[in-house]
Formats: structure tokens, sequence, C-alpha cells
């Protein structure tokens, strides 16, 4: 025999007591609900505080971040990926070899400002750093640079 219109209960649906349809709508919207907040929130966090995603794939760091405020005795730093090196210019002013100090076992490079060397410390303001990197198989003359600025005070 045809049911008209209604639904024939089974043992499961004494059992379970399920939620109404309204009920499922409003836990749904919900989630959803959440959800877009989360996205919200993780897209402002993002755009708020862009990081080292930006950088080239050749450095996988550099010191102080672009953009911070740092004092004018900071150390400016440059991580490479392996196989690269690089030179770097401070303000315009190429850094001498001898006044770089490089850890190799990092690949890495940092310039200390201290009187006696060409840049005894960081000006007041903005100050921008490029560094010039290249593969070490290819040589100085392919060379690529890449350019941040910070502040000190």
């Amino acid at each position: 025999m045809l049911n008209s219109g209604r639904t024939a209960r089974t043992a499961y649906d004494s059992i379970v007591d399920l939620p109404s349809a309204r009920t499922r709508r409003l836990i749904i919207l919900s989630m959803l609900a959440t959800a877009a907040a989360l996205f919200a929130i993780a897209v402002f966090v993002y755009v708020g505080n862009p990081r080292s995603t930006d950088l080239p794939v050749a450095i996988q760091s550099v010191g102080p971040e672009p953009g911070s405020n740092v004092l004018s005795q900071t150390d400016v730093t440059v991580d490479l990926a392996v196989g690269y090196t690089a030179e770097l210019e401070i303000n315009g002013i190429k850094i001498p070899e001898e006044e770089l100090f490089r850890v190799q076992a990092l690949n890495s490079l940092r310039y200390e400002p201290q009187e006696g060397k060409v840049v005894a410390r960081l000006l007041p303001d903005q100050n921008c750093v490029r560094v010039f990197y290249w593969l070490i198989a290819q040589g100085a003359s392919d060379n690529t640079s890449y350019t941040w600025c910070f502040d000190a005070s």
C-alpha cells in the first residue's frame, strides 16, 4: 500500500532523534560563518605582515626585515640558498669583502656597522641594502640584485 505523503517510520527513527530541518540549517550557517571569519582573519594577518615569501628564491632571509625599525648598530644579514654567494651594498656604499663576516656552513653573510668601517653606523631614518647574488658555478658576471629598506634610530 502507498503512503500518502507520509514517510514510513523505521526502528532507527525511534532510537535516534534527528534535528529538525531548521536546526540543521542553523548549524550549517554557523559553520559557514565561522569558516568565513577564519578566512578573513588569515587574510588580514597575511596582508598586514608580509614575510620572506616576497624574497627571491636564492635568498632565504634578510635582516633587518624590510620595513622594520632598528637601532643604528644593528647587523645586516643575508641568508642564501645553497649554491649561491653574494656581495652587499648599504646606502649605495659597497661593503668590502674583508669587512663581511661569512659563515660558509650556513651560506650566510653579515655586516656589523662599527667605527673604522666603510659604514660606521646605519643612517637615522631610512636605510636601503642591495644584495648582489649569483650561482657560484656561473660566476659574478651573471649576478642579480635584491633591494630592501628599513628604518634605523
